[in-house]
């Protein structure tokens, strides 16, 4: 398989695996929208669109003198862009909530401020966008913006026009005015006999009358442009009345926040799957300890802030020690160790405390025991939970520290107590608690192993951790080791200093016993390029 096949097929039953956060996600998502949706404002929309006109003739304008008075917000041609915000102005706005009648005040007018849209689509057209809580007040107000607009900027422009042409008139009278005195002065001159002067003034006069004829004409055509202000400007497309109310769209919104869910859903799953440092897979619980999974079985989920072993049913812990030792047996895996009838020493090891790992040790010892082999149990878990109730009572393994090493083995033997099966003893843990027979009876077992007599097989149960031994003392005892891993508990960093560890002591991990694999994990557990030890 390639590997890119491997990291889709992780990433997928990742996604399945989580499939209660991603739907929680969709559902929070879903619902959040609805809140929200629910409770927006029902807001309408119109639009009207109008189309504006020169107001003042530039060619009217042009003419006049670079003195002249030519003032006008409206009615001179503003840039497109300086009109448009003209249009959304408050102080156009104010003249329409007049209008319409609304509370004349700076909240009001803000308000509509905030709701109206003016975009200028071309140099002379402008679209005017508004809301409104009910449909008709969305249409009264776009077409009252649109009206009040044109309006203002016609009266801007025939003031415009009006003031142009008085100043024009002024002008035209005051050179009118100024040639007709000159007349006397031409006679005086005329009569001195000073034809100099006279043709000087003469040349003045003609001037002035151009002048005054000029701005008569210039007034004449200003007060005529009057009668056309605004021909070119109207509401070419009015608002009018929508069917449905443009916002909230309570559909839109509700889709939008469940695919916002799923994309958030599928971002945390795959967050949390790569960021783990628990074992949740066959596949990654085969990677950490570089070895198959050879028994499996269903638990309980694992969540966030429940991170224990809850403890299997026995039926359960007796099946996957049957099916474990089978493996073991058939020489699936490794032809050493207990595989073929022959004796042999072996521990089951788990990464982390767990009530599971010595019933599994119990159901291999048990399963080893009925296939004719005598079978001895060692409990070197000193805090564990005792698998077997009748023997809690009884002296064990720490009870051995202070023996003198030439009885030690006789000792022992006598601290054997019959197991659940026929040709199964079991050396319990002890009724010694102090720090000394803690630390030191663990490193008791390979002596014990070493002792008992030809034909023995031993299965020995140990924690990751022993004082400061570690896991040698129990590791130099066996010849393999088996490591019970439970989904979503062990970690695997854990796992895999435990299989390196194991290795480097001379117990390779011949399998893994999985507790708590999940349904939609299908794969066999079985690491990439395998091969099994000789």
């Amino acid at each position: 398989m390639e590997p890119g096949t491997v990291v889709w097929r992780e990433t997928a039953q990742s996604l399945l695996r989580q499939k209660w956060l991603i739907m929680g996600c969709v559902l929070l998502g879903l619902l959040g929208a609805s809140v929200f949706a629910l409770s927006q404002t029902i807001r309408w929309t119109a639009s009207s669109q109008l189309v504006i006109g020169p107001a003042v003739p530039p060619a009217l304008v042009g003419k006049l003198s670079a003195g002249a008075d030519k003032t006008g917000p409206l009615g001179m041609d503003l840039p497109a862009e300086t009109q448009a915000r003209v249009m959304a102005s408050p102080t156009l706005l104010a003249a329409v909530v007049k209008a319409l009648g609304m509370p004349n005040n700076d909240q009001t007018i803000q308000e509509l401020a905030a709701v109206t849209r003016v975009k200028a689509v071309t140099d002379n057209a402008y679209l005017i966008t508004t809301d409104g809580p009910t449909a008709q007040k969305a249409v009264d107000r776009a077409n009252a913006i649109s009206t009040i607009y044109l309006n203002q900027r016609n009266n801007e422009a025939k003031a415009l026009l009006t003031n142009l042409a008085e100043q024009a008139q002024g002008r035209s009278k005051t050179a009118t005015q100024q040639s007709r005195g000159l007349a006397s002065q031409i006679d005086e001159a005329v009569g001195r006999g000073d034809s100099q002067t006279a043709a000087a003034l003469r040349d003045q006069r003609v001037t002035l009358a151009t002048e005054a004829r000029q701005a008569a004409d210039d007034a004449a055509a200003m007060l005529k442009a009057l009668s056309t202000v605004g021909a070119g400007s109207q509401l070419v497309t009015p608002a009018t009345t929508d069917t449905a109310s443009s916002s909230p769209i309570v559909a839109r919104d509700i889709l939008v926040g469940g695919i916002l869910g799923l994309v958030l859903g599928f971002g945390l799953a795959l967050l949390r799957s790569h960021l783990t440092p628990y074992i949740l897979t066959r596949d990654q619980a085969a990677r950490a300890a570089s070895a198959p999974v050879m028994a499996a079985s269903e638990g309980h989920r694992r969540r966030i802030w429940q991170r224990s072993a809850p403890e299997l049913p026995q039926y359960e812990i007796t099946a996957l020690g049957a099916e474990a030792s089978g493996a073991l047996a058939r020489r699936e895996l490794n032809p050493r160790a207990m595989a073929g009838g022959s004796p042999g020493a072996l521990l089951v090891v788990s990464a982390s405390p767990t009530p599971n790992s010595a019933g599994i040790a119990l159901a291999m010892a048990e399963a080893n025991a009925r296939d004719g082999r005598e079978t001895l149990l060692v409990l070197a878990d000193l805090e564990g939970t005792p698998v077997l109730p009748h023997l809690t009572g009884h002296e064990g393994l720490t009870d051995l520290v202070n023996e003198p090493a030439a009885t030690r083995a006789i000792r022992a033997r006598k601290l054997f107590r019959p197991g659940t099966v026929a040709d199964l003893y079991v050396l319990p843990p002890g009724l010694n608690h102090e720090e000394t027979a803690e630390a030191v009876g663990p490193s008791l077992v390979p002596g014990i192993v070493a002792d008992l007599p030809p034909g023995y097989s031993v299965v020995v149960h140990g924690p990751a951790s022993v004082g400061r031994h570690g896991i040698s003392p129990l590791a130099a005892a066996v010849d393999a080791s088996v490591l019970v891993v439970q989904v979503g508990l062990d970690k695997e960093m854990d796992v895999a200093r435990l299989t390196g560890a194991l290795q480097f002591a001379g117990a390779p991990v011949l399998g893994v016993v999985l507790i708590g694999t999940a349904t939609q994990d299908e794969t066999l557990g079985i690491p990439l390029n395998y091969k099994p030890l000789d």
